[in-house]
């Protein structure tokens, strides 16, 4: 019954990195698990407990702490709208979060490659934006599954980044 077990990278997942503006640790394309059906269903999944009351509390908490500290460029009257946006999109990365948290095959340092595929998926499914907060929405898709996963005191660290990538005043 050898059909039914993975073999190789896949199994092992990838290093669970904490994010970054610059975009160097969104994990890596594996082609074989950002299509597959296993990212389809963790996807699926994640965009389910998205909504529930721990993955608004992870937005919510990064929308506080973080958004405060990403240069946003839109209009008065665009800025409600974009925040959520950028709110939704945590709330997303959360729930994949979530999901790829209850899996037992992984260790707390590694994400499952299918949970990276899932991500990839969340990604592509980003309405159009101009690139600058493609970048935003990007950072906190990946914010949201890394608190999910590892809590809400990874926060600080994250803040803490973000302080030191801000341009001098």
């Amino acid at each position: 019954m050898k059909w039914l077990t993975r073999s190789g990278s896949r199994a092992r997942g990838l290093p669970l990195a904490r994010p970054t503006l610059a975009g160097d640790a969104w994990p890596a394309a594996d082609p074989a698990a950002r299509h597959g059906f296993g990212a389809g269903t963790i996807h699926r999944l994640g965009m389910d407990a998205a909504f529930t009351p721990q993955a608004h509390e992870v937005a919510d908490l990064l929308a506080a702490r973080l958004l405060p500290l990403l240069p946003i460029d839109a209009s008065p009257a665009d800025l409600p709208h974009v925040v959520q946006l950028l709110r939704s999109a945590a709330q997303a990365g959360a729930g994949i979060g979530i999901v790829d948290a209850r899996s037992q095959a992984e260790t707390p340092d590694r994400m499952g490659s299918d949970a990276a595929g899932a991500l990839g998926e969340a990604e592509r499914e980003l309405p159009p934006m101009p690139a600058a907060l493609r970048v935003h929405a990007r950072y906190l898709l990946h914010a949201g599954h890394h608190v999910a996963r590892l809590g809400p005191g990874v926060v600080d660290d994250l803040e803490a980044d973000l302080h030191d990538q801000a341009p001098p005043a």
